[in-house]
């Protein structure tokens, strides 16, 4: 599939939510991280969200970049999502954390119950 297409099927779906950061006076994407939202079968077709392809550039680690995930945090609330969840390696499990993310036997996941 096509990078256009691609993304033409994502903004479609809806399910997407694509966050980018910007360095506009060097005009390159310096962060980025997707939320993708999925219904399942349990909990009656209730929502998911999922984080994907969270980046930070090397350059520009360390300087609060991160707290542009919590938009995503926000925004699985706005959607009425039952949780919110990304996987990770065993070594940024701390950094996740920070966020309110917990770990579970399989991923990182922070839950929104009402």
């Amino acid at each position: 599939m096509k990078l256009l297409s691609l993304t033409q099927h994502m903004k479609k779906s809806g399910d997407y939510d694509v966050t980018v950061v910007e360095d506009v006076t060097l005009g390159q994407i310096i962060a980025t991280a997707t939320l993708i939202t999925e219904h399942k079968c349990i909990h009656s077709c209730a929502k998911r969200g999922r984080v994907e392809e969270g980046v930070v550039s090397n350059e520009h680690r360390g300087k609060e970049l991160c707290q542009f995930l919590s938009t995503h945090n926000l925004l699985s609330k706005k959607l009425n999502c039952y949780k919110i969840a990304l996987e990770c390696l065993p070594q940024n499990v701390g950094f996740y954390k920070k966020f309110g993310y917990t770990v579970s036997e399989k991923n990182m996941c922070q839950r929104f119950l009402k």
